[in-house]
């Protein structure tokens, strides 16, 4: 026997703690799981909706701020990025615009420059004498394949693969009501993987045994490759689950 059971983050989430990304849904009545002579499984059939609308830049990955200084170090600057997605030419752009100066001649100089440079997949920030770049302020080295350090060469290669996408490239797709889905030789509850541009149905459904013997709430929550929390920017969410029973006898 199969019951499908449909999840929206939409009608619950004025209730306290919801959130698209994470939300908990209570069932009335509760579904009675005791029949020892049964088992029960539950799988994830469908993304129903899950609009693209997570960002690379947020405070919850704490990589929003570098600064900059233009006297040797002596003082500094803080460039704060806004929460949203950017991509390599966006950064570069804004860094050009919060540190431009003007010649003698009145035309801008952009002291700080990044390039991505595609054959060796690694981020080139170049700098004008004088100049340096914080990138100890937050988490904002790991975009751009570098160590928590001041940048001060006229020419600073990227030590690491660039990470743009903070791991979003991949998400996860957690239920509370299973516990032993194995997933990088871990156990979790992770009951559905996508990637980007992420597939709406599995080609191939995995039942999980479910850890209780009764459902009076359903939690459903996303995070990202690394496990960390994904915010969705009050996108709402919708998925379609399948609970199966396995008779014994």
């Amino acid at each position: 026997m199969e019951r499908e059971i449909t999840l929206s983050s939409f009608p619950v989430r004025d209730v306290k703690g919801n959130r698209p990304g994470d939300f908990t849904t209570k069932l009335s009545p509760e579904i009675d799981l005791s029949d020892k002579n049964a088992s029960y499984y539950l799988s994830i059939i469908r993304i129903i909706s899950m609009a693209f609308s997570w960002t690379n830049i947020n405070s919850g990955y704490d990589n929003q701020k570098i600064a900059f200084s233009k006297d040797e170090g002596t003082n500094y600057t803080d460039i704060d990025f806004a929460q949203g997605v950017w991509d390599y030419e966006d950064i570069n752009n804004y860094i050009k615009e919060k540190t431009k100066t003007v010649n003698g001649d009145g035309k801008e100089v952009f002291p700080i420059n990044l390039n991505f440079d595609e054959p060796t997949f690694r981020v080139i920030f170049t700098l004008e004498t004088d100049y340096r770049l914080d990138l100890t302020k937050s988490n904002f080295n790991n975009l751009s394949g570098f160590n928590k350090v001041i940048l001060q060469n006229e020419v600073n290669i990227g030590t690491k693969t660039p990470n743009i996408s903070e791991d979003t490239d991949v998400l996860n797709i957690h239920c509370d009501l299973i516990s032993d889905s194995l997933v990088n030789g871990e156990e979790s509850d992770i009951t559905f993987r996508a990637s980007y541009n992420f597939v709406l149905e599995p080609r191939r459904i995995i039942f999980n045994p479910i850890n209780g013997t009764s459902i009076l709430s359903i939690r459903i929550y996303v995070t990202d490759g690394l496990r960390r929390p994904v915010y969705l920017n009050h996108a709402d969410t919708a998925f379609s689950l399948i609970l199966k029973r396995v008779d014994k006898n």
